[in-house]
């Protein structure tokens, strides 16, 4: 009962520890991209927006949809701005969701829309991110216990 114990309290720990590093490289990149971005260097800036993005980070996705939107380093696509602006959306934040209403009305074709942000959701939302994180937490709990070992076991 105490090892049961002890190996949560663990990775309670660990967990936190990897969420504070994760916040500091996060605001470090947030902060070059918001840099690029208002050098008007939106190559760059896309690229560490889309990194974020992919991380799950509200902010980062909200970007990207501003740059879809308005054409900034990538061609006007109001489809994939509405795509992104869904995931920003999950936040709860007003304004985000305000653009994601705004961009939808925007669409020449809803449908698509709604399928590329389905797309993305299933990437990069909150349950698949939260999903993903799960299987490797439990991938590595497995091999680092030396349950999981040979190329033939399923580990997940």
């Amino acid at each position: 009962m105490k090892t049961g114990v002890i190996t949560v309290c663990l990775l309670v720990l660990f967990a936190l520890e990897a969420n504070a590093v994760y916040a500091k490289e996060a605001q470090e990149y947030r902060a070059e991209a918001d840099q690029y971005y208002a050098a008007n260097n939106y190559r760059k800036a896309y690229k560490n927006y889309l990194k974020l993005a992919k991380q799950g980070d509200h902010y980062s996705q909200d970007r990207i949809a501003q740059m879809y939107a308005n054409g900034e380093g990538k061609k006007v696509d109001l489809s994939e701005a509405y795509a992104w602006s869904v995931l920003a959306a999950e936040s709860g934040t007003d304004e985000f969701t305000e653009r994601r209403d705004e961009l939808l009305q925007q669409t020449t074709d809803e449908s698509a829309a709604q399928k590329k942000a389905d797309k993305l959701m299933g990437k990069y939302g909150e349950a698949a991110l939260a999903k993903k994180a799960a299987s490797k937490e439990r991938l590595r709990r497995n091999t680092k216990s030396g349950g999981c070992t040979g190329s033939r076991l399923d580990c997940r």
